[in-house]
């Protein structure tokens, strides 16, 4: 084996990780799952390129602190590979889905099977089935240690096919690059686990954890942080793609939280957040692959669907109200959750940017309007 190499590949792939934990504690808040998720990423990989040329540097030197970095490390390192797997699943699914309730209720057999392999890494100390180290503290690998790299890679499979089935019920994700992480991770494990000795899967793993805190990045700018959901910003650019796409129709749908003030005002702002993300998460459940939400302003929101079928828009209101008040009977908030909503469709050869919002703005103020009529007869 060329220690060099493996230090230089090791040492890389540390400051890569030092540079991004500094950029997020001047940067990046830690508050949502899916951040503290990737935190506990990048010190896993922080450590393992630490740990794993350590182990290269005392394999074969006697003595018996050397014998126990070169066993503990090793087990370490496969412990670094069974939780960041499974991590970086936990990732994926909180990024697509933003339901604390969905990750507890799939992840927990998932991480059942973590916790026996970390197990089984404890056992293998004494037994030496997965690995050993022998009198002349010379690492050893043996053929079932190739489960981790079959987990790893599972992991990869489950990864994709979440990304895969979020995609078919709501649409292409914009700025999530997932091939751009894995590919260097899984070429970087490949290798290493072909060719003993050499040392690319932590810095594979840098290089992929890198590529998904720049996508991150850009993601920021086009997202609301609050909801989750696409930004005014991002609203322009989709409109701009909207106006020349003349092979397709839409229609927009402006929708207003029902008192939103009242909220606020009897219950406090850090409420009127939860409300705010609570409707986030119903506009997720009712959306699908060709209906895009924005939040446009305070308790306003925008949905802009790809269909020339009105009833379909008609349908999409109908099911947000359904699902709006299972929410009400079901959850234990103090307030209720309800829209006013109005749509039109988008004249091409007519409307502006501004004169289109103007229509939808004033199709909802007509629909609340009309409830608070109906509320008094």
């Amino acid at each position: 084996m060329n220690l060099q190499a493996i230090y230089v590949a090791n040492f890389t792939g540390f400051l890569l990780i030092l540079f991004l934990l500094i950029s997020q504690f001047i940067t990046r808040k830690k508050s949502r799952a899916e951040d503290r998720i990737f935190t506990v990423m990048m010190y896993l990989v922080l450590l393992s390129c630490l740990i794993e040329p350590l182990t290269f540097y005392v394999d074969g030197k006697s003595g018996t602190l050397n014998y126990w970095i070169n066993l503990l490390g090793n087990t370490f390192l496969h412990s670094a590979n069974g939780i960041g797997s499974f991590l970086f699943c936990a990732y994926v699914d909180s990024s697509l889905y933003h339901d604390h309730g969905r990750l507890k209720k799939f992840y927990r057999w998932f991480g059942a099977l973590v916790s026996v392999l970390l197990l089984s890494l404890i056992i293998n100390i004494p037994f030496g089935y997965y690995f050993y180290v022998d009198a002349d503290n010379l690492y050893h690998r043996q053929p079932l240690v190739t489960l981790f790299y079959i987990y790893m890679f599972f992991c990869c499979a489950v990864s994709i096919l979440t990304l895969y089935t979020h995609r078919r019920r709501f649409g292409k994700v914009a700025f999530f690059p997932l091939f751009m992480y894995l590919i260097p991770i899984v070429t970087g494990s490949f290798l290493q686990m072909v060719y003993y000795g050499v040392s690319l899967a932590w810095l594979g793993t840098a290089i992929g954890v890198v590529a998904l805190y720049m996508s991150i990045q850009n993601q920021r700018s086009y997202l609301d942080l609050l909801t989750g959901l696409y930004n005014r910003l991002f609203l322009e650019h989709f409109m701009y793609k909207m106006h020349r796409d003349s092979s397709n129709t839409y229609f927009g749908i402006m929708l207003d939280m029902d008192e939103f003030k009242a909220i606020n005002d009897t219950y406090g702002h850090s409420a009127g957040d939860q409300a705010l993300r609570d409707a986030a998460t119903l506009f997720r459940r009712v959306s699908s692959t060709n209906a895009v939400v924005f939040r446009y302003a305070g308790d306003e929101f925008i949905i802009l669907m790809k269909t020339g079928d009105e009833s379909e828009v008609a349908a999409l209101e109908d099911k947000l109200r359904t699902e709006a008040e299972w929410f009400n009977k079901t959850s234990e908030r103090p307030y209720r959750v309800g829209f006013s909503m109005g749509h039109v469709p988008y004249d091409r050869a007519n409307d502006t940017e501004d004169s289109f919002l103007k229509k939808i703005d004033e199709a909802m103020y007509r629909n609340k309007a009309e409830r608070r009529l109906a509320a008094q007869s």
